[in-house]
């Protein structure tokens, strides 16, 4: 009879147990959550600064060659027309273009991660600067559109 006993509490877990085990994997949650949905959002953060770098550097070498800077950031991708000219209102060496500036599976700019739209790019023919067209706050307080 004693035996059988020892066996019918051997066989299971007490309520403490499995709370305490409940307890564990709620604080392990609590800490790896957070962090996980944190990584999506810097993800697109490298994406946006890399495609940035992209965009920038397209423009100076489109600046190089034509002799100045775009008029429009679709020249990038396509030869501007003989005559055009560029975002300063200098006729364009469209002779120069070793376009295109770009190379994306679809042929057009690269999409902001944040817009997820190819148009939505800020760009100032003038000085041949862009900016992301985000109206959101970066982890680091910063506008996506001063980057």
């Amino acid at each position: 009879m004693m035996s059988r006993m020892v066996n019918r509490k051997s066989k299971g877990f007490t309520l403490i147990e499995m709370l305490i085990v409940i307890v564990v994997i709620a604080i392990l949650a609590l800490i790896v959550i957070p962090r996980l949905l944190g990584a999506g959002r810097k993800a697109k953060e490298a994406a946006l600064r890399g495609d940035l770098h992209q965009l920038r550097n397209a423009i100076q070498q489109f600046e190089a060659d034509c002799g100045d800077y775009p008029s429009a950031s679709s020249q990038l991708m396509t030869q501007p027309a003989a005559g055009t000219t560029g975002g300063s209102g200098i006729a364009l060496d469209v002779t120069g273009w070793q376009g295109p500036y770009l190379r994306t599976a679809d042929n057009n700019l690269p999409k902001d991660p944040f817009t997820d739209s190819a148009t939505t790019w800020s760009y100032t023919a003038s000085t041949g600067h862009v900016q992301s067209g985000s109206t959101l706050t970066a982890i680091n307080g910063e506008a996506y559109s001063t980057w």
